[in-house]
């Protein structure tokens, strides 16, 4: 873990950045938490910055992460932590939305960890059910009443 800690501060820094990550294992997960004052050009429009900054990096810590048996979720500022909350309480919300409407809602295009957020956190509501559609960067989720067969 400080090798990885050691080698995601040198790869932000050779981008012009100082700051100081904070590493954390979860289960098979490791979490690279980048703090600094100035993360926005870091994040991108809707992440997209930080999810290439996440494929360079799991392709740079490739090896360390096969030694540890781990996968790899680059942070910056918390900003995925934040994005996940708000995006299952939009889940959660749009649920229930359909459970008393009886109308499925269908959800834009998200990356397939925004995906199974939704999917999880509907999993947990009696009489939804979720699905996936679409291909590509146009997947998207369709949450719905579930039917009783």
């Amino acid at each position: 873990m400080i090798a990885i800690k050691r080698d995601s501060e040198d790869f932000i820094a050779s981008l012009g950045f100082c700051g100081e990550s904070i590493v954390a294992r979860e289960g098979n997960t490791i979490i690279v938490n980048y703090q600094d004052d100035d993360v926005a050009m870091l994040i991108g429009r809707g992440g997209e910055v930080l999810d290439s900054l996440q494929h360079l990096m799991r392709i740079m810590l490739s090896e360390r992460l096969k030694e540890a048996g781990a996968d790899l979720v680059v942070d910056i500022a918390g900003y995925r932590s934040k994005k996940a909350s708000v995006l299952a309480k939009r889940a959660k919300d749009l649920a229930y939305q359909v459970l008393t409407t009886g109308i499925e809602e269908t959800l834009p295009a998200m990356s397939s960890y925004e995906r199974m957020i939704v999917h999880t956190t509907c999993s947990n509501i009696a009489d939804i059910e979720t699905e996936s559609t679409g291909s590509g960067r146009d997947r998207r989720v369709v949450i719905k009443p579930k039917r009783n067969n």
